[in-house]
């Protein structure tokens, strides 16, 4: 599908307008300058018409790295725009900075619809003679804080657009939500350009680079992932600032999307707090889960590294006891070509229903094998039935739910997973009584 790329100044509105014309809150929105460094993508349907829609990180002209790679970032997604939708802060007025993007936009020769944001009444929009200047016939006034004009830019877009058929309806089958989560710089950008085969996500030493939930769509051997990659997940309550705060929030909406979780850690440092963190967070979503041990091309010729790093996620980590575990080098390569074969295991786990007969034969083994009786009170399970998948669950009807303690429902959970696996997948079991 064609894709429509917002693009402008910092601070003029740019992700709320994303937020608007997708009809979700993806982006972040924060009054700090550069809040959107990556790239944020998601489809979008108007009137039939299907397009990317592509936010950016705020232009700067000057020598920081980090705006730098914006830049740069913001480049290569011109180059592969078919329209463009160049923000200015109509609010504010012009700005010499919109006048070197215009310069920019008319050097790739895009077509450009000019969005005079921040126009809040109809009274404003006088405002909008003050970017005569830049030279863009196809203008519209609008306010992506109050939604002023957002249909009939819709409009404007889907008629611009190519009516192509959505990529994403050519491949068969659901498509692989995976989430890349871990604190800040442990590689999970670096590991996602590496998934890419594509510098897409803003790689640098500085924590925190990465500063929202961020959708890239690919495909390996007509099997489509959408990977999210995420802020870092700082300790509880030590968020230096709201930006740090809502980063947070991204993470956490990420994992409730997300069918696999990949758990990057950095293997120089090791599994501390903020990792045992994630760990309950990916547990309360019952989310699959596979651990990637990054970094392990500087650590793999310590004597005893593999049990060093086992006995730590033994130590921590026993909520992801049943996790797959993968050692990866994201800056060499090293094994990263195997995580998405580990993902399509393990998703084929998280979404796996067992034969029903299969089922009760097992637990009924594992009852005789094994009786709980309590004060007298034998357990009995009358019924034991799986209700879905995503994460799979088992529902018990049982005599008493009284007598099922934490230890024996671990033990029927290993039972079933002696039967049939469900490796790097959460079990979700309940019990009801009669």
């Amino acid at each position: 599908m064609e894709n429509v790329v917002v693009i402008g100044r910092p601070n003029v509105g740019k992700s709320t307008l994303f937020n608007r014309i997708c009809g979700k809150k993806r982006a972040l929105v924060h009054h700090e300058p550069g809040t959107t460094r990556d790239r944020n993508e998601m489809p979008v349907e108007w009137n039939g018409k299907k397009f990317q829609l592509i936010d950016t990180g705020g232009w700067e002209d000057n020598t920081n790295y980090i705006s730098a790679q914006i830049r740069r970032q913001m480049e290569e997604g011109l180059k592969k725009a078919g329209l463009v939708l160049f923000a200015v802060d109509g609010k504010n007025g012009y700005h010499p900075l919109d006048g070197d993007i215009a310069a920019i936009l008319r050097k790739y020769a895009k077509k450009v619809i000019l969005l005079i944001n921040k126009i809040d009444t109809e009274k404003e929009e006088v405002k909008a003679s003050d970017f005569f200047r830049l030279g863009f016939d196809d203008y519209i006034t609008v306010s992506g804080t109050h939604g002023l004009n957002i249909n009939t830019l819709l409009d404007k877009i889907s008629a611009s657009v190519k009516n192509t058929k959505s990529e994403l309806l050519d491949i068969k089958g659901r498509p692989i939500s995976i989430v890349l989560v871990g604190k800040p710089n442990v590689g999970k950008s670096s590991l996602l350009n590496k998934l890419m085969k594509e510098d897409r996500v803003i790689v640098n030493d500085q924590p925190g680079t990465t500063r929202e939930a961020v959708d890239i769509t690919i495909e390996r051997d007509g099997q489509q992932y959408v990977i999210i990659d995420t802020p870092g997940l700082h300790r509880k309550h030590k968020f230096k600032n709201d930006m740090e705060y809502l980063s947070t929030l991204s993470a956490n909406w990420a994992l409730e999307r997300a069918d696999v979780a990949i758990l990057v850690i950095d293997a120089t440092i090791g599994v501390g707090e903020t990792e045992a963190r994630i760990a309950e967070l990916i547990l309360k979503n019952h989310r699959g889960c596979i651990i990637a041990l990054n970094k392990w091309d500087l650590v793999e010729e310590r004597e005893d590294a593999v049990k060093d790093i086992k006995r730590q996620l033994e130590q921590k980590l026993q909520f992801l006891w049943w996790s797959e575990m993968i050692f990866i080098s994201a800056k060499t390569g090293q094994r990263t070509e195997r995580i998405l074969t580990e993902v399509n295991k393990v998703y084929n786990q998280y979404t796996r229903i067992v034969p029903e007969q299969e089922l009760k034969d097992t637990i009924d083994s594992a009852l005789r094998n094994r009786p709980l009786s309590r004060k007298g009170k034998i357990l009995r399970v009358h019924k034991v039935v799986q209700h879905g998948a995503m994460a799979p669950c088992f529902v018990f009807t049982v005599n008493s739910v009284e007598l099922v303690h934490f230890s024996y429902r671990r033990y029927l959970e290993n039972a079933i997973r002696d039967r049939f696996g469900f490796q790097g997948t959460p079990l979700v079991l309940k019990f009801k009584s009669l």
